[in-house]
């Protein structure tokens, strides 16, 4: 009987070290995620950590405006290139939207409203249409918002024409390269990628070698650097992230040690971890672009270092003395033959453009005289080839190197319309029909390839949208068996 009380009281000791410890390691969690949290995205529903109210169209009072008529006016609604880009970009693109775009306060505020509306309607958002729902997530129709990560995702899709931000991550590149696209980037402009620690810090310069030595785990104490005798709490920025791509971009051929991590509870009640955000603790040392500082003041009580003996100021990120002076990129892709979109980019990097981009806070271009370059490069695939049963569509299917992934390209005389697939178990020779549904410039494409699923695809239509559809259940026949 006595052992049988000693095991009870093992297991009922076990069972309460257990509870302790997983209420600590929950409380723990909580407590670290809190910490490095950073500034949260609170703000444009989930995609800024910056209240952006006066740098919207629609309210923009904190803008840069030129005091002339822009030498570029895009007239018609349709003709108006669709923007997305970089958090610390979004003041620069919305400015030179409303320069140019005309009445786009007033069209954007309308979409707006009618965004937020359906928001506060008894269905909510997600009992209205595809379009109102993307204006609200995203944060407007044409001058949006969804950040870097996000915004090249989209600008890759054909949701949007322009991406103002710091140069694609690789991910990004490949994820162009596999659905058969290019992205293209051109510098409009100039800007400085800082480092920065805690105001107390008594450390002012750091070498670009020293830097590395940090993230790379080689010099680990402040000590080592002259300063005090404390460790360094190294924060890095989340992977694709604009900052995280100009950092690998700095590091060159030496390799980022693992970024601290902050455990948090999900949904679920799984586990997860993320990158942790910068706190301004004793040690710490963060990297961002100058703008994000300066600009937006997203962080206080810190230091900006000089690196390699050089102050990050607007003289020497123009001169290029700072080491760490970098692109503001336009990006578009290659495939996108829209006439307005060469027009905008022009625009930025006319005298009216250069102004609206240096009156924000960064730096214009020294030299104009610049030229795009491809990103990636595109993988080169034999398509399927089908007709429709009346010859007037063609369709090119091309599998790219990704798992159960197809791109789908239909043409006529008069349009174009390309996307993307995610299939599973279709029979590689069989002929399909397919069901199409327009949403303005917006097509849904339906492919029923077993009588019982259903694929669909969302594709925007390049060039002149006209009725020109093929009829609800068109079958394509496979020419190149």
């Amino acid at each position: 009987m006595k052992k049988k009380h000693t095991v009870l009281k093992i297991i009922l000791g076990a069972f309460a070290l257990a509870i302790r410890y997983g209420g600590f390691r929950i409380w723990k969690m909580y407590s670290d995620h809190e910490k490095y949290m950073g500034h949260g995205f609170d703000y444009m529903h989930g995609y800024s950590t910056t209240d952006f109210t006066g740098y919207h169209v629609y309210d923009g009072q904190k803008l840069v405006t030129l005091d002339h008529r822009a030498s570029l006016i895009i007239e018609n609604e349709e003709d108006m290139p669709v923007l997305d880009g970089a958090e610390a970009c979004y003041p620069v693109y919305s400015a030179l939207a409303k320069a140019v775009y005309k009445d786009i306060g007033s069209i954007e505020g309308k979409y707006h409203d009618e965004a937020e509306k359906a928001w506060g309607s008894k269905g909510g958002i997600k009992s209205v249409d595809y379009v109102v729902r993307n204006t609200y997530f995203y944060n407007g129709r044409i001058v949006t918002f969804t950040n870097t990560v996000e915004g090249y995702d989209r600008l890759v899709s054909g949701d949007v024409d322009i991406v103002l931000a710091a140069r694609p991550s690789r991910n990004q590149k490949e994820r162009a390269m596999h659905q058969l696209e290019q992205i293209m980037t051109i510098p409009v402009g100039k800007e400085a990628f800082i480092f920065f620690v805690e105001e107390d810090n008594p450390v002012d310069n750091l070498t670009s070698e020293q830097i590395r030595g940090i993230y790379h785990g080689d010099i680990t104490n402040w000590k080592q650097l002259g300063g005090k005798n404390q460790k360094i709490i190294a924060f890095q920025r989340p992977e694709d992230s604009g900052s995280q791509v100009m950092m690998k971009w700095f590091m060159g051929d030496v390799s980022l040690k693992e970024p601290k991590k902050v455990e948090y509870v999900g949904g679920m009640g799984d586990v997860l971890s993320k990158v942790a955000e910068y706190n301004n603790e004793k040690g710490a040392m963060g990297y961002t672009f100058r703008y994000f500082l300066t600009g937006l003041n997203q962080e206080t009580h810190v230091k900006i270092l000089s690196v390699d003996g050089v102050e990050p100021t607007m003289e020497n990120i123009k001169n290029g003395s700072y080491p760490a002076t970098v692109d503001l990129v336009c990006a578009y892709m290659a495939s996108n033959d829209k006439e307005s979109v060469r027009q905008m980019i022009n625009f930025m990097l006319s005298d009216d453009g250069q102004y609206i981009i240096e009156q924000t806070g960064y730096r214009g271009l020294p030299d104009r005289n610049v030229t795009a370059r491809a990103e990636n490069e595109v993988e080169q695939v034999e398509p399927d080839e089908y007709v429709s049963q009346d010859g007037s569509w063609t369709l090119n299917r091309y599998y790219s190197s990704l798992d159960d992934f197809v791109v789908l390209e239909f043409r006529s005389r008069k349009t174009r319309l390309k996307g993307n697939l995610w299939y599973y178990g279709i029979e590689e020779d069989k002929n399909w029909p397919y069901q199409f549904e327009r949403f303005g410039s917006y097509m849904i494409i339906g492919m029923n390839y077993d009588d019982e699923k259903d694929r669909y695809m969302v594709g925007k239509a390049d060039g002149e949208i006209t009725t020109e559809l093929p009829p609800e259940g068109t079958v394509f026949v496979r020419k190149n068996n």
